[in-house]
């Protein structure tokens, strides 16, 4: 189960800066469907918005208690076929919403491009992805350590792993073309000692992004037809190799 820890997590802190770019980034009164909707947390301060939301989630104990926060919760996995045909029911959206929630699936390739389908058109995707090139996790394998947490860029419980291009690919795959890229900052190098530093972490985050944003938060609109050709799998083999299980 992967919904606790960053349920505590907001809980302790409220919601992230990757949390507020999503949440931003939904028009006001769309209807929207979070996915790993978790507590119902992004959908509490969705539907505070006037968004009307309809939360999708794995964990049975905290599908139940998103409920106070959405229209719906499809208590199931998307990656399943049964929890998909429910949500192609309750469809189409004007927004959905994968907030840090592709790098735990078996084949987040696959699952964005299901969901695409599921947008009315002109409607918007909002997703976040971990930076798995932040600066930390480079700190961390030059020193020769893959240091599995409960949470953050080594997450025991990620399957899947993004940079900026990697999470764009992922997007591109799924026909759906990015309208705007923002990036979540984090602290910067020897901010500890140096806490003035802290007014740069946005600055720097948008200046390299690749190096200094923790998340990446795309928003993006279904593609025009053909843009991405008939399959775009079949023309880009290192993707297609990657969805198969080693």
């Amino acid at each position: 189960m992967t919904a606790g820890p960053y349920a505590a997590l907001v809980a302790a802190h409220g919601l992230s800066p990757a949390h507020r770019l999503l949440v931003a980034a939904v028009p006001a009164g769309a209807r929207t469907l979070d996915v790993g909707c978790a507590t119902g947390y992004l959908a509490a301060e969705l539907a505070a918005r006037g968004n009307t939301v309809v939360g999708v989630e794995a964990d049975p104990a905290a599908a139940a208690r998103a409920e106070a926060a959405c229209e719906r919760v499809v208590a199931g996995d998307v990656e399943g076929a049964a929890c998909r045909a429910e949500l192609r029911a309750l469809g189409p959206f004007d927004a959905i919403v994968c907030g840090d929630v592709l790098e735990h699936l078996r084949d987040p390739w696959d699952a964005l491009a299901f969901l695409a389908t599921l947008l009315r058109p002109g409607g918007i995707a909002a997703v976040s992805v971990p930076n798995v090139a932040h600066w930390t996790g480079r700190r961390a394998l030059l020193r020769g350590r893959f240091p599995y947490a409960e949470h953050g860029l080594f997450d025991r419980t990620h399957l899947r792993f993004f940079t900026r291009a990697g999470a764009r690919e992922v997007a591109a795959g799924a026909r759906l073309r990015v309208v705007a890229e923002r990036f979540a900052p984090a602290p910067l190098p020897l901010q500890a000692h140096v806490p003035a530093l802290a007014r740069l972490e946005p600055v720097a985050a948008r200046a390299w992004p690749e190096l200094f944003a923790l998340q990446v938060v795309l928003v993006c609109e279904p593609a025009v037809e053909g843009v991405n050709g008939p399959d775009d799998s079949a023309r880009c083999p290192s993707r297609a190799s990657a969805r198969r299980p080693r």
